[in-house]
C-alpha cells in the first residue's frame, strides 16, 4: 500500500489503522516496535511486554496512540538512510506476517 508521511514536529510519522495494527499484534497493552534496517527496507516489529529485557541495545519505539489507531514517529535520520524524501516520496508498506516494511515507493 502506498502512502506519504505526515509532519509530526521535526520528525514524520506513518499512521497504523486498527486493523494493520490488529494484524501485527499490536494492542492498547503492547505498543512497543523494534525498528531494523536491511537493504534500504524499515521492518518494525512489536515486542511483547515479557520481552522488553531482550531489546534493550537495539533500536526500539513506542507506537504514538491516535484515537483507536496508532503513530510511527520516524525520524529524519532513518529516512535519509531509507532515501526517502518526505516531502515529495511516497512510502510503500506492507504486512509479512507480523512484520510491517516500509520502504521508498517507485
Amino acid at each position: 500500500m502506498k502512502k506519504y508521511l505526515s509532519a509530526y514536529g521535526n520528525t514524520w510519522q506513518l499512521y497504523i489503522s486498527k486493523p494493520i495494527a490488529q494484524i501485527m499484534g499490536i494492542t492498547q497493552d503492547e505498543y512497543t516496535v523494534n525498528l531494523t534496517i536491511e537493504n534500504k527496507v524499515l521492518y518494525v516489529k512489536k515486542i511483547p511486554n515479557n520481552e522488553l529485557e531482550k531489546y534493550k541495545n537495539l533500536l526500539c519505539k513506542k507506537l504514538v496512540k491516535r484515537n483507536s489507531s496508532f503513530g510511527l514517529t520516524i525520524p529524519m535520520s532513518i529516512l535519509e538512510v531509507l532515501d526517502i524524501n518526505p516531502e515529495k516520496d511516497m512510502i510503500n508498506f506492507e504486512i509479512n506476517g507480523l512484520i510491517l516494511s516500509i520502504n521508498k515507493a517507485d
